[in-house]
């Protein structure tokens, strides 16, 4: 129970960190109803960002109180801009930004049950991931796990929060690899409130259906879609294609959760073209750069969403298009401003993920179809999903509203086809920047998917309603009304039946695929063994650094042990960017320990008395790591511990350098 607890704690403080900030933020700036809760998550990390860029420039040390004084000064000088524009506005009787929330809402109904919608979809999307974690306790294998926890580690340890911080995970010189940390340095706060890196990071994954239920509420009420707001988070949270592939598969954490504010970014996209005003335009880019300091390839999927929402404005408004292009160029140069000098290196490097060429995995008809019938990859389709997801494809001709919506998400449903069904030029420059990767096009689809969904049961209770009337009036012998939409009663009992027949919005199904992956001994990462191991050397390192081969998965001891490893994170290959020498050496050649002195002098500057090593890797196999073969026959690594595959190794340097070892690969030059 106390466990549980801890990771509800845990949760909690997510969900406030997450949604509080940006709220707060979006009130202060003028916003005002459902749109403050939209467009609050991305919101919260435009704030993020300007504390970044801040905690960066004057060298700050990352904590909750320093994020939280950060995050104050922009609440107070937004709400004092805001103050003063409106007093100057109320003076010169501009018009428009003295009510800039727009015409009220009168159908108190449909949001108090839109509340009731969110809230559920935030608790059945929690548990499921709540439970398929261990209650956030239990580690992702995926291959890049790692490197995103151990760099909310490195955070919580050096306090640095700037994005070059990443690359000290593998010992890169300060610079010499930059990497988006929006997610990490979030997770780092939540964790220094409560919990652990561990929990952190799988909380927030447990936030997204929250997130997406409030900027999905938002987006649609504000296209007058009301009754659809209402069970589009529900229906999203069923849906085992996204969010819950995504949190397991690899893990693509970080971009996961940043498509998860693209609705909210949506939303004040939204506002700012309606209101037009300086300060929540101003919103707009920093919370663009807050995107992008999430994911970059995160913040382009809401530019494309972004794209057709602005096209099809453009198309039946065409009077907005010259008010809009200054808005928009104002809000882009804001956001550059803001990201680029934090992660442009990063976005330069985005661009080798054009020769990231993944093979073709499936046909076109599978492809499609897998989304089509929600199971892509999954052992079965989502029946009832697929069902209402055709149904509102069909009913988007009474919904031109929704154009927009549906475009971008057939073209995300064809890049998903081309990456998974083609090769050739066209596909990799095309699909290049998501890194020819299907399951991130998966995603995409899945989110805009999930509103057709929320569109067909809509029609269906619209049908159910009818039909009901029509029964009722022909008993009293009065005319019906083939044309009345149906009532809160017809959209609740239609939800209730779509619920029972999915067992509960499929939360066993996404809680098994979530399973698939989470734990000790599902994977290559971490195995029992290792966890044993990890518990002798947090007793006998004595804080200091043990050397570890970088794709055993044992770089897991720092956040499961308190254990700094040297290798924080796995190393592709080949490796790029290139190790230090001083590292590569220990890479290619710990195995030369006996016969070479630069080896050895490797492994002295490095203050490493322990070395550790795991019978398995984290993609299977033998490890590549060429310098970590055959540690047994090396004279001075000494065994002090070996369980079940789990070996730690003393370093003794006092024999004198020796004939190289059978393992030992490193060419005589070496030296």
């Amino acid at each position: 129970m106390a466990q549980i607890l801890d990771g509800i704690l845990t949760l909690v403080v997510a969900a406030l960190l997450l949604v509080g900030p940006g709220s707060l933020l979006a009130f202060a700036a003028g916003l005002r109803g459902w749109a403050v809760a939209g467009a609050g998550p991305v919101l919260t990390f435009g704030a993020l960002v300007l504390a970044v860029v801040t905690a960066t420039l004057l060298d700050l040390r990352w904590s909750p109180v320093t994020a939280g004084l950060l995050g104050l000064l922009v609440l107070v000088v937004t709400a004092a801009v805001s103050f003063v524009l409106r007093r100057r506005a109320g003076r010169t009787g501009e018009a428009g930004v003295a009510t800039p929330s727009g015409p009220p809402d009168t159908d108190r109904t449909w949001s108090w049950a839109a509340v009731v919608g969110v809230s559920v979809a935030a608790v059945v999307g929690a548990l499921a991931v709540f439970r398929g974690t261990d209650q956030l306790r239990a580690p992702n294998q995926g291959f890049d796990a790692l490197f995103h926890v151990n760099v909310v580690q490195t955070i919580l340890d050096r306090g640095d929060v700037s994005p070059s911080v990443t690359g000290t995970l593998n010992g890169y010189p300060q610079g010499g690899s930059v990497y988006p940390d929006a997610l990490h340095a979030m997770a780092a706060l939540i964790a220094g409130l409560h919990g652990t890196s561990v929990t952190a990071i799988n909380a927030m994954m447990a936030c997204i259906p929250l997130l997406l239920g409030l900027g999905l509420v938002a987006l649609l009420r504000s296209l007058g879609l009301h009754r659809e707001a209402v069970v589009a988070p529900l229906l999203l949270v069923a849906t085992s294609g996204y969010p819950f592939d995504l949190i397991w598969r690899g893990p693509i954490w970080v971009y996961a959760f940043g498509i998860s504010l693209i609705p909210s970014f949506l939303v004040l996209l939204s506002e700012t073209l309606r209101q037009r005003r300086v300060l929540v335009t101003v919103a707009l880019g920093c919370a663009a750069g807050g995107l992008a300091l999430v994911h970059p390839s995160a913040a382009l999927s809401g530019a494309v969403f972004a794209a057709f929402l602005v096209g099809q404005r453009w198309v039946t408004q065409r009077a907005t298009f010259r008010g809009d292009i200054i808005v928009l160029v104002g809000a882009g140069v804001l956001a550059a401003l803001v990201a680029l000098p934090l992660i442009g290196r990063a976005v330069v490097d985005a661009g080798g993920g054009t020769i990231v060429d993944w093979p073709v995995v499936q046909t076109p008809g599978e492809a499609l179809g897998g989304l089509l019938f929600f199971n892509y990859e999954n052992g079965y389709p989502q029946f009832w999903l697929a069902v209402l997801g055709v149904w509102g494809i069909a009913a988007l001709g009474r919904h031109r509203q929704l154009v927009w919506w549906g475009l971008s998400t057939l073209t995300f449903a064809l890049l998903c086809t081309m990456a998974a069904a083609y090769e050739g030029r066209a596909v990799q420059l095309l699909t290049g920047p998501w890194w020819n990767d299907r399951f991130r096009f998966e995603g995409l689809a899945f989110l805009g998917l999930s509103v057709f969904c929320a569109l067909g049961l809509v029609a269906l209770a619209d049908l159910g309603a009818r039909a009901v009337d029509a029964l009722r009036r022909r008993s009293r012998g009065a005319a019906t009304d083939e044309r009345r939409p149906g009532g809160i009663v017809a959209v609740v009992a239609v939800t209730a039946v779509v619920g029972v027949l999915t067992g509960g919005l499929y939360v066993q199904q996404n809680v098994d695929r979530l399973r698939l992956a989470y734990g000790i001994g599902v994977g290559g990462s971490v195995t029992a063994a290792d966890l044993a191991a990890y518990d002798v050397l947090s007793d006998i390192a004595d804080g200091g650094p043990v050397l570890n081969d970088p794709n055993d998965g044992s770089a897991w001891m720092w956040a499961l042990a308190d254990v700094r490893p040297v290798f924080g994170a796995a190393l592709t290959v080949p490796v790029n960017p290139p190790l230090p020498p001083a590292r590569e050496v220990l890479v290619d050649g710990l195995n030369c320990l006996d016969s070479s002195a630069e080896v050895r002098k490797s492994v002295q500057n490095l203050g490493v008395r322990y070395v550790f090593v795991a019978s398995g890797t984290i993609l299977g196999g033998p490890t590549p790591t060429r310098g970590f073969h055959g540690l047994a026959d090396v004279r001075s690594l000494r065994p002090v511990y070996s369980e079940d595959g789990a070996t730690i190794y003393a370093v003794d340097l006092t024999a004198p350098l020796s004939e190289p070892g059978p393992s030992c690969a490193l060419p005589a030059a070496a030296d």
